[in-house]
């Protein structure tokens, strides 16, 4: 089964760098083409195209470079191949005389090409700490900025091609009959070349200065000075980071100093603004040793192989806070025995455990305070339309359960058609971030799905900056300072997604994907949900709207209710519609039998409403550090 990723908007690049690719294909071929022929012009026109579509997808189609180099045609190669090309067109032209000097100068262009090369991967090495950090004060070391992308990605490429100069000379020399243009062109690239190795020496010799005993040192007297007595851990790569962004929010809301602590660099780059420190510590020997003896408390967003490396500290309480309350079998795993307490939103969860005869050591219920509301500022309102808005929100198809969660393969294109047959409905299509990466059949319904809905996808929202912005590399991530809250991240993007989820009369259903659409958002869009088993459930149960659930299986009501009891609040809704018109009416105020047992499974999923849930986390968090310090004091 394939690895899952996380889906975002469909990219271009595929297609633009094919396009690409073909063109330096062709312009090669017209290189060698316009040597043996010969023709000047010919020879003198590929050698432009060349260089031009060289630099050209380093903008628009990164993914060549990858493509030509899976094909062994790297940048060593290509430039081999315009060096032959170079003495063929003398030969040709019986310029036999000046090859000498052409096969000099393509010869100490590839000596500085791999000195370039080498120098391009010391300052690599040098600027790869073993921690890295985001939003410490980092000021006693003056960690020099990174150079431009065009110095440390596709070196090799960047360094050979000044030899096209070589070859306009060789070009105009033949035209001219003169050996001074081809003297020009030699000089020219050899210089441009010694420029580009000059550059990266002196970025390396910069970084001589920050050799990584002294980073580290640096990041660990930073981390002495926040002294978290609270970290957030995330061992996903960049695929899931979602399971740990819906955290960072209230993290950032808590009375004790925090740290949020990631294993992987990507993660630590494509983590959203936060002003809490991110710390990020790859290597499972580098995160044993490292000091935190203020740390009380661990939280954990998800069961990942590398917890155990910090599971084995002592002196700190472990928590599970997991990335959402599911009846999903998955959510009720063996592997929340290995943590001191689970925290979970309200009773149903515990109930959960003791029917799967899970006997955890500590289970606290803090209700549901993943997303702080009361303590920012609120977007206006939007307008409401006269139809009835109906979110879709299935889940992926899961990590190889049987069967799985998902409606989407079964029955999800023909729900979507009921919808849009029914007088007045709007829809709202937001999938599970991992829909359709672990099962074919559910990527080509879900794209049934979007083509059902006219391909309404909302545009990209425009970033706010968080002082991340010129970072080029992980050395640049720790210089930047954190100058954006969650919170007012949050706050930006709920009014983009009112204005974008709000009905307009060009396009009415909207196709939504996952990041940077939150949840919330589309809740607040919607008048009634329909989705899987999931926790989409329980975050939605908060509103008091009306909701359904998917039976896809076809499973006997009855049992349905048993096995999946935050259904027993929303509508049961069978693979063939059946029971959707009940979500309907009571979407349009026409009847709603399920409301009062909506109050007593919301109470379930997440506990009283009073004191609020975010007060009791922090009240918990308290209690939790303050007796961790007692018992080791």
């Amino acid at each position: 089964m394939p690895p899952a990723t996380e889906r975002g908007p469909a990219s271009p690049q595929g297609r633009t760098a094919s396009i690409v690719a073909s063109l330096l294909v062709l312009a090669y071929a017209a290189l060698l083409v316009g040597a043996a022929i010969p023709s000047a012009w010919t020879f003198l026109a590929a050698a432009v195209c060349c260089a031009a579509l060289e630099i050209a997808w380093r903008r628009f189609a990164p993914s060549a470079s990858s493509y030509f180099a899976s094909l062994g045609a790297g940048g060593a190669w290509r430039a081999l191949v315009r060096g032959v090309a170079l003495l063929v067109f003398l030969v040709r032209t019986d310029q036999t005389r000046w090859i000498l000097l052409a096969a000099a100068a393509l010869l100490a262009i590839q000596l500085l090409r791999l000195a370039g090369s080498a120098t391009a991967d010391l300052m690599k090495r040098r600027r790869t700490m073993p921690i890295v950090s985001r939003g410490f004060d980092l000021a006693p070391v003056r960690v020099p900025k990174a150079l431009p992308a065009v110095f440390t990605r596709h070196t090799e490429d960047l360094l050979a091609l000044p030899d096209v100069l070589l070859l306009a000379g060789a070009t105009a020399a033949v035209l001219t009959g003169s050996i001074r243009e081809l003297a020009i062109g030699a000089a020219a690239a050899v210089s441009l070349a010694l420029v580009g190795v000059c550059v990266l020496g002196v970025g390396a010799l910069a970084m001589g200065r920050v050799p990584a005993e002294r980073f580290t040192a640096a990041i660990q007297r930073a981390l002495g000075k926040v002294a978290p007595n609270v970290a957030l851990y995330f061992g996903g790569s960049p695929e899931t980071l979602y399971q740990l962004e819906m955290w960072v929010e209230t993290f950032e809301h808590l009375d004790v100093p925090t740290v949020i602590l990631v294993r992987d660099r990507d993660t630590l780059r494509r983590l959203g603004p936060t002003r809490v420190p991110v710390l990020c510590v790859e290597s499972s020997q580098e995160l044993r040793e490292l000091d935190l003896p203020a740390l009380k408390l661990v939280g954990y967003v998800a069961h990942d192989a590398s917890n155990v490396d910090l599971l084995l500290r002592r002196g700190t309480r472990h928590v599970y806070l997991g990335h959402g309350d599911s009846d999903d079998p998955a959510h009720c795993t063996p592997f929340l025995k290995a943590y001191d307490e689970v925290w979970t939103s309200g009773p149903a969860a515990a109930e959960r455990f003791r029917a799967e005869a899970l006997e955890l050591t500590a289970i606290t219920e803090i209700g549901h305070p993943r997303h702080p509301d009361a303590d920012r500022p609120r977007p206006d309102e939007a307008d409401e339309g006269d139809g009835l808005t109906v979110l879709y929100a299935p889940t992926w198809e899961g990590a190889g359960g049987e069967p799985s969660p998902s409606s989407v393969a079964v029955c999800g294109p023909d729900l979507v058609r009921a919808l849009l047959d029914q007088e007045g409905v709007r829809v709202l299509y937001r999938p599970h971030p991992l829909l359709g990466t672990r099962d074919e059949a559910t990527a080509n319904a879900d794209r049934e799905i979007v083509a059902l809905l006219d391909d309404a996808a909302v545009p990209q929202p425009a970033e706010v900056p968080d002082g991340l912005e010129a970072a080029r590399d992980d050395l640049d991530v720790a210089r930047a300072a954190a100058v954006t809250t969650r919170s007012e991240r949050v706050a930006a993007l709920e009014v983009w997604a009112r204005k974008q989820l709000r009905p307009n009369d060009e396009r009415t259903h909207r196709v939504v994907p996952g990041p940077p659409f939150s949840l919330t958002a589309c809740f607040e869009a919607a008048d009634v949900l329909l989705c899987d088993v999931s926790s989409v459930v329980s975050d939605f149960v908060a509103s008091g709207k009306p909701y359904g659930v998917t039976n896809p299986a076809g499973l006997d009501p009855a049992a349905f209710a048993v096995r999946y009891p935050s259904s027993r609040g929303g509508y049961l809704v069978d693979a063939d519609g059946y029971g959707l018109s009940g979500l309907l009416s009571a979407g349009r105020g026409l009847g709603d039998p399920a409301a009062e047992v909506r109050v007593a499974v919301r109470l379930e999923l997440l506990g009283p409403e009073q004191p609020p849930a975010m007060d009791r986390l922090r009240a918990q968090v308290a209690r939790t550090v303050e007796g961790v310090t007692l018992a080791s004091s």
